[in-house]
């Protein structure tokens, strides 16, 4: 008999499809089968943080009434109300409940799309 399992997927907590795909490891070089949000459009905050190996974006989800960080490699001017995509989304449960999240790529999208 199976015990339930409280740990929530991708698509559960950002309320978005996802798809499997395997990835290399930055650190170990290993590989390792994770869930992906492939290209993800949210509103920017105007807020963007320098951290290690990138910078994190204040973003809403405003369709999905969310609001969190999303880790990518380069930096993008944005103001308060950007529509931002980032490309293959993933993240996982943090210690402290929050979780993280990181991207391979962000891009500022043109108002018109």
């Amino acid at each position: 008999m199976a015990k339930p399992n409280w740990n929530k997927n991708l698509a559960d907590v950002l309320k978005q499809p996802t798809e499997k795909v395997t990835l290399i490891s930055k650190n170990t070089g290993n590989e390792y089968v994770t869930d992906i949000v492939k290209q993800l459009m949210v509103v920017s905050t105007g807020i963007v943080e320098e951290v290690k190996d990138g910078y994190k974006y204040s973003i809403v989800d405003t369709k999905n009434s969310l609001e969190y960080t999303i880790k990518a490699p380069t930096k993008v001017e944005v103001s308060l109300g950007s529509i931002v995509v980032f490309t293959n989304v993933r993240g996982g449960a943090t210690s402290n409940g929050d979780g993280w999240y990181s991207a391979d790529s962000v891009t500022v999208a043109r108002r018109n799309e």
